[in-house]
């Protein structure tokens, strides 16, 4: 069944984009913000609890983009608020990260199954729960794209901006649009058969940032082995990536297009 009302928690990047096209489709939508807001947003804070009060009380679904910490807020929440919508069997979606998969192999191939552990945010914890609870979690992917909010992500961006310099150029980025995020989001949201999943949210094209850097003109960061600050860094961080998107593109169906990076 198409859910009626929608609870956002999180009017940001991916939150605004979300209600604006659960809105158009007629879904009542309420948003959450820090801070009071507009119309339709509400504000809550996890971590003040006087704030929950503010939060509709009867709703088809929620949808999570914030991360899910910190662990005992995440419990005391689900005590007060989601525990009634989950056990009425209605569709809760948390956002995790791809950051919490964890391979020993370079450019290892990982899908839902593959074994993840924390990372230093501890979101992880807060998903397992409500996972286990019931909820879906969609792995979401780098995330660019232009939100409804009027804020834009955009690799040759990052690249110009400099926020890539100290990045290892052989390693994978695994990326999503914003469109495809809240298009996936929209399909779990209706499809009552989903509960307490795991669901990679991504294009399925994995692109090595030495590529990326190439397709848009940029010349190669010239940074060597011989900077022992570079050599530290690249031994320390974890292998690379790249993670399958199979299971959401069988739900999508077949001839859905996810939108490339690259071709934008």
């Amino acid at each position: 069944m198409k859910p009626q009302k929608v609870l956002v928690v999180g009017a940001g990047f991916v939150g605004s984009s979300l209600a604006t096209s659960l809105r158009s489709g007629g879904v009542q939508v309420c948003c959450t913000r820090r801070q009071e807001g507009g119309e339709g947003t509400v504000q809550f804070v996890l971590e003040e609890e006087e704030t929950w009060g503010n939060l509709p009380k009867e709703v088809d679904g929620v949808v999570w983009t914030l991360p899910a910490r910190p662990l005992p807020q995440v419990r005391r929440f689900y005590d007060t608020y989601l525990q009634s919508i989950l056990d009425s069997k209605k569709p809760v979606i948390v956002y995790g990260t791809t950051g919490r998969y964890q391979v020993d192999e370079e450019h290892q191939w990982v899908d839902e199954k593959t074994r993840y552990g924390q990372t230093a945010s501890g979101r992880e914890e807060g998903e397992d729960f409500l996972q286990e609870k019931g909820a879906n979690v969609l792995v979401l992917g780098v995330i660019w794209g232009e939100s409804k909010n009027g804020e834009t992500r955009a690799l040759k961006s990052w690249i110009e901006k400099g926020y890539i310099k100290d990045v290892d150029i052989d390693k994978f980025l695994n990326v999503v649009h914003v469109d495809d995020v809240v298009k996936a989001t929209e399909e779990i949201l209706h499809r009552s058969e989903f509960r307490g999943q795991v669901i990679n949210v991504c294009d399925g094209h994995p692109m090595l940032w030495r590529d990326i850097i190439l397709w848009f003109g940029f010349e190669l960061p010239q940074a060597t082995t011989h900077d022992p600050n570079v050599t530290a860094t690249r031994l320390l961080s974890r292998p690379s990536k790249r993670v399958s998107n199979i299971l959401l593109q069988s739900i999508m169906g077949k001839d859905y297009k996810f939108k490339m990076a690259m071709d934008a």
